[in-house]
């Protein structure tokens, strides 16, 4: 009875996130003008059109450009605060993680609107470091879960081991902490950059006409015209979730292979 409770609920919660995107997916083959099916016709002319006009071509750039700084800065954030927290007691560290993980239970307007009040203040509104910073503190949160998941599964008799021998702090880290906490990193990493990448709410609080990002090009295109070029940078952006999502699997599934 259970199997069939599990593989039935698989299967409804499949359906719901998988169908509607097989529905709306071919129409960006459509030679028609519009969102509308029957299809007129099958074209790659709307994938063209992306990858050729500069409102797309920049908005796609911008994007990358913000999630790569972003995932720098979260990386550095979130992985230090794991590790910092680890080596406080058992009460800290529940306190101190709840503190870290607000931003993801905290409603994106209210944290788009107290950073385009902060940076509007100091200047940095509508610049890419407004937006670098602002998706950094939404992925941070992430990038400090996936490491300390990591450094509780780490034995610290190999630290101590490192340390009996004479082993600094710093050779301890790069030479026994980071190379088995690396999957750790490298999640926090894929998911600081996905979240900053696919983040619209805030970025529409910072971002100014030379900083427009992708996921902002998409919304302001769907309240013109729905053209099938929408439905081709929502492909584009969901063959790159899916692509980081593999590229996440196999580094866990090393990480295995490399314990055993």
């Amino acid at each position: 009875m259970s199997r069939v409770i599990y593989w039935t609920s698989l299967t409804l919660a499949l359906a719901f996130m998988v169908l509607p995107m097989l529905f709306v997916f071919p129409l960006a083959f459509n030679t028609s003008s519009f969102l509308t099916y029957p299809m007129e016709g099958f074209t790659f002319d709307w994938f063209l059109t992306v990858f050729t006009q500069p409102h797309w071509t920049h908005a796609f750039f911008n994007s990358i450009k913000v999630a790569c700084g972003a995932m720098v800065i979260a990386v550095l954030i979130g992985g230090l605060a794991a590790m910092g927290v680890m080596l406080t007691n058992r009460l800290s560290q529940i306190v101190l993680s709840a503190l870290f993980v607000s931003p993801i239970v905290i409603p994106s307007i209210v944290i788009g609107v107290a950073f385009a009040y902060v940076f509007g203040r100091v200047g940095l509104s509508g610049s890419y470091w407004s937006l670098a910073l602002a998706h950094a503190i939404l992925g941070a949160p992430l990038v400090f879960l996936s490491v300390m998941t990591s450094l509780k599964g780490l034995d610290p008799d190999l630290d101590r081991a490192a340390a009996s021998l004479g082993s600094s702090r710093n050779y301890r880290f790069w030479h026994v902490t980071l190379p088995l906490t690396a999957p750790g990193f490298l999640a926090g990493a894929l998911f600081a950059f996905v979240t900053s990448f696919d983040e619209v709410v805030v970025a529409l609080f910072l971002a100014s006409p030379q900083s427009t990002t992708l996921p902002i090009a998409l919304f302001a295109a769907l309240r013109d015209r729905l053209q099938p070029s929408i439905v081709v940078i929502a492909l584009i952006l969901s063959l790159i979730s899916l692509f980081f999502l593999l590229l996440l699997n196999k580094a866990q599934k090393s990480a295995s292979k490399r314990k055993i």
